[in-house]
């Protein structure tokens, strides 16, 4: 069984709006790696344990700790978004061109126009 409380366990807020990092951040979360998948596959590790209590209790035990890093993950990108403008952004990409391969779908179609 889990309980979620609302109240944050550490209250740390980013000085200012940060879009490239929340971008970073989005990779450890959802990534092929990132705490999601590790996550899911520790829920469905401990879930289909069988004959053995104490291997299915230290699974879930662990996907239980897995889901706060999610939620401290997804906490921190919605911080690092609140405020930010757009051009932040943008301004981000069009400085860096290794940045605007990384990030893909947010390309700037300036860095294409000659």
């Amino acid at each position: 069984m889990f309980m979620h409380s609302k109240e944050l366990q550490y209250h740390a807020k980013p000085d200012r709006p940060d879009p490239i990092m929340a971008r970073r951040l989005q990779e450890i979360l959802g990534g092929q790696w990132g705490e999601m998948s590790v996550m899911n596959m520790y829920l469905f590790q401990g879930w289909n344990a069988r004959g053995n209590e104490k291997y299915k209790d230290l699974l879930l035990d662990t996907a239980t700790e897995e889901i706060g890093h999610v939620e401290m993950i997804a906490t921190m990108i919605s911080q690092l978004l609140e405020g930010a403008p757009l051009k932040t952004q943008e301004k981000a990409v069009d400085s860096d061109p290794a940045l605007a391969a990384v990030m893909g779908g947010t390309l700037n179609t300036r860095l294409y126009q000659d």
